[in-house]
């Protein structure tokens, strides 16, 4: 078999010039690809058709231009207070990113550099929280919420999103900290007269700005798809965020209304995109700028 594929092989290479293993990994990555868009391919596609005219079978991928509609764009934007959901939910993304980024870089900053008692103990008990999905607290969290009166309440919200994300975050910081950034440029702060907090602010942050700029995407797409927590404590329409506001739909009227929730599900990632957008540029520039052999 090994011989069959290497004269195949050589035998595109001098006919065609074709690298037989460079195809199958093109296949591959068309594959994957294909299979991570279809879904938002058909989501865009869907909230562009009429309600009743989204569960033909077979599903009509490629509909005809006079079958296309801004309907269901009209109702969420008109009837529906989408404005308002919208600005909760990239509040409680801004606020978790500003939270979840402070607390994890010097988090990151103390386990990567300082010398603590226990280091080893307690980073590994941040870990361990990782292996705990949030919604197996949810009993013991509520309680911790009603006693201090965050039920009904955005910082409710805010507060258990950021603990929730802090350990990954931490976790992916250190490492970066530890393998990209030379200790003697600590050495050269505290040379110079500085403190930990100088190298914190002077060192850490410029050089790690790419893995913050990572975990900061992920921790503000976060708020834009959980919904069991939102939506457990989130009872007053004017503070709902876009996960529930798009549950509302379903079963809406005994039925599920999915024009609707394609399109509110199409406008709320525009955020996410323009955010990704903005951060990819300081992702870029952290990467190729200021450099240092150590």
């Amino acid at each position: 078999m090994d011989k069959k594929r290497k004269s195949l092989s050589l035998y595109l290479k001098q006919k065609y010039k074709i690298d037989l293993m460079m195809v199958i990994r093109y296949l591959l990555l068309f594959l994957g690809i294909f299979i991570t868009v279809i879904p938002m391919f058909y989501m865009v596609i869907s909230s562009l058709k009429e309600n009743n005219k989204t569960f033909l079978y077979p599903p009509v991928l490629f509909p005809k231009l006079k079958e296309i509609t801004l309907s269901n764009y009209a109702y969420i934007l008109d009837y529906v207070n989408f404005y308002k959901y919208l600005f909760n939910t990239i509040f409680v993304a801004g606020m978790t990113v500003l939270i979840s980024g402070l607390i994890s870089s010097l988090l990151a900053y103390s386990f990567a550099r300082l010398k603590i008692p226990g280091k080893k103990i307690l980073f590994g008990c941040i870990i361990s929280i990782m292996l705990i999905p949030g919604m197996a607290m949810i009993i013991p969290q509520f309680e911790l919420a009603a006693r201090f009166g965050l039920i009904d309440n955005t910082w409710g919200v805010i507060l258990f999103y950021s603990a929730w994300v802090i350990p990954f975050s931490t976790f992916l910081l250190k490492g970066y900290i530890e393998d990209n950034i030379p200790k003697e440029l600590d050495e050269s702060i505290f040379i110079d007269g500085g403190s930990v907090f100088s190298v914190y602010r002077h060192i850490i942050i410029p050089m790690a700005s790419p893995a913050i700029a990572a975990v900061s995407i992920l921790n503000f797409l976060f708020p834009f798809e959980e919904l069991g927590w939102s939506q457990a404590i989130l009872k007053s329409d004017g503070i709902r965020t876009l996960p529930v506001a798009i549950s509302m739909f379903f079963q809406a009227h005994n039925r599920t209304d999915w024009g609707y929730v394609f399109a509110m599900t199409t406008m709320s990632m525009i955020p996410v995109i323009i955010f990704y957008l903005i951060l990819q540029k300081h992702f870029i520039s952290g990467l190729t700028s200021g450099s240092v052999k150590g």
